[in-house]
């Protein structure tokens, strides 16, 4: 298998050579050995990476941002002026790039409880977004976009102590090429709650990587996801907890059908000393339809004791019980059949955003 690669050099920004004198060569290296580590290319093992990989650099433009009163938030454009606590060379070696690469970013900072939520709407590539969350301050944020050509997006937000954020985005329209990077750390008792509602499309990929960095943090991931039509779904997600007693919880659902091709790999990181910590990780696939193509991996890597820790996944067909029992009583069978897939993805239907993510995907549940 050939090497991965990046498509051009990187020449480290102000905010990385202040933090660390390092040569352009060294960076270049360092991601390059990151790229092609066994454990990343294993996250890549059912996506080809070379069309991600392509359009990290290029062009970005800014996101339509409506919703909450401007003037209650600290909007800042330009080149970083620090470096990000939640950057991670190897866990996401391309979001990393993509930032170095991009010559201006997005920050978004939050210093009370806003009252009304932040709506940010992508069109295509957007610069990268950083979002901090002061202490004791609240935020709901929704999050759609809304394109047909190849684009990316990267997100990294950052919880003060006690800051609260709930999170609700739509990725529900056909693209030819897309990725989503989101990272958010967790600082002491910080609550983070998505909702994620996403279909399949030539190629659509979702990295989300949540770390909870601070004690008594919570962490809480719903999705539901449809796939059909020779698409394609690559769902990563990464829980790090890294303090005692934190929580989290991931529970996602996806439809896969005629030809689709859906991947999920969750893994949850407790580090040492992280003892009392509550993680809880399900995934369940529904095929339907002829030749749906369903790769699913829960994984645990715990380094501590005193920990209550559970993971699964499902993979199956509508139940022929629950469909012999409507149909028993006088629903014909398709009407049966969307029924139960329609329930099944509104379980993880849910916040914000969730009445648009019905009417795109239960309102064609029907037809898969």
């Amino acid at each position: 298998m050939a090497d991965l690669s990046l498509p051009e050099a990187i020449h480290p920004p102000a905010w990385l050579s202040s933090q660390a004198a390092r040569a352009p060569e060294q960076i270049g290296d360092k991601l390059h050995r990151a790229l092609n580590s066994a454990a990343h290319r294993e996250r890549w093992k059912y996506t080809k990476a070379e069309g991600i990989l392509a359009g990290v650099a290029a062009p970005t433009v800014e996101p339509m941002l409506t919703g909450a009163e401007q003037a209650e938030l600290e909007i800042t454009r330009g080149p970083l002026d620090k470096a990000l606590p939640g950057i991670d060379f190897e866990q996401a070696p391309e979001a990393f790039a993509r930032l170095c690469y991009a010559d201006q970013a997005l920050t978004i900072d939050v210093t009370k409880p806003l009252r009304e939520p932040l709506r940010i709407h992508h069109s295509g590539s957007t610069m990268p977004i950083i979002i901090r969350v002061a202490a004791n301050s609240a935020l709901t944020l929704l999050e759609d976009v809304s394109a047909s050509k190849a684009m990316q997006q990267s997100i990294w937000i950052d919880l003060g102590k006690n800051a609260q954020l709930k999170h609700s985005r739509n990725a529900l329209r056909p693209c030819d090429n897309h990725w989503q990077y989101l990272n958010v750390r967790l600082q002491q008792g910080a609550n983070y709650q998505m909702n994620n509602h996403v279909s399949g499309s030539k190629l659509r990929r979702q990295d989300i990587h949540l770390v909870l960095d601070g004690q008594r943090s919570v962490a809480t991931l719903v999705s539901a996801g449809r796939v059909r039509h020779n698409d394609v779904l690559d769902q990563q997600v990464t829980v790090e907890h890294r303090q005692p007693r934190g929580s989290s919880q991931q529970t996602v659902h996806n439809i896969v059908a005629d030809g689709g091709k859906c991947t999920f790999n969750g893994r949850i990181h407790i580090h040492e000393g992280a003892s009392g910590t509550d993680a809880q990780l399900s995934n369940k696939n529904l095929g339907m339809g002829a030749h749906a193509t369903i790769n699913t991996k829960p994984e645990l890597e715990i380094y501590t004791d005193d920990v209550s820790c559970s993971h699964g996944a499902t993979v199956g067909t509508i139940s022929q019980e629950a469909l012999f029992y409507l149909m028993s009583r006088g629903v014909a069978p398709d009407t049966a059949e969307a029924l139960l897939s329609q329930g099944f993805l509104r379980q993880c239907i849910d916040g914000p955003l969730a009445e648009e993510a019905l009417q795109s995907m239960i309102g064609e549940a029907v037809s898969l």
